[in-house]
């Protein structure tokens, strides 16, 4: 059984691992600088950067925020060597089971093998696809990263401004803590 250990300290012991896992895990476009990451685990309330654990032993990371009405879902990503062991799986079923309200996440659009078996994977464990026009802002600067899709657990009656919230408190606002 899997558990999420949320890391508030940059001295956590696991968070160098998670580290690495976090750089083999999502090109730099998709990830955040590692001192704004550091800055943000220590001082943004609504992000939970989360070791993944399973029987005490560190298996992945989850990365989410609370956004008040729903969830965003930021990362999810598990060693190498742990994979087909439907860890990812058991994840969902924790947010599932311990995230009450609806959940939404980022992902690239079907068009690769590999993004068609990442959208089946979500769509087999809760989520459906409920935005395809959707352009994820830069991690880095404050202009327009690439085309996703927005899948959620459920729909929203303002899609619209759930996407404008996650622009401003997931991407905008923490561009604020690169400079600092």
């Amino acid at each position: 059984m899997i558990q999420l250990r949320r890391i508030t300290q940059v001295n956590d012991p696991d968070l160098s691992r998670l580290m690495d896992l976090y750089i083999l895990s999502f090109p730099e476009e998709e990830r955040r600088d590692e001192k704004q990451l550091f800055r943000m685990i220590e001082t943004v309330p609504e992000m939970s950067f989360n070791a993944v654990e399973e029987n005490g032993e560190l298996c992945g990371l989850s990365v989410f925020w609370d956004l008040g009405e729903f969830y965003y879902m930021e990362h999810l990503a598990v060693f190498p060597e742990m994979r087909n062991r439907k860890i990812g799986q058991q994840i969902l079923d924790y947010w599932k089971n311990h995230l009450p309200k609806l959940q939404i996440l980022e992902a690239e659009p079907a068009v690769e093998a590999m993004a068609v078996r990442r959208i089946g994977f979500y769509e087999r464990n809760g989520f459906q696809v409920i935005y395809k026009d959707y352009v994820q802002p830069s991690y880095r600067k404050e202009e327009d990263s690439c085309p996703l899709w927005i899948l959620g657990t459920g729909p929203h009656s303002d899609i619209q401004e759930c996407i404008r919230l996650i622009k401003e408190k997931v991407y905008k606002e923490p561009l604020k803590l690169l400079q600092a």
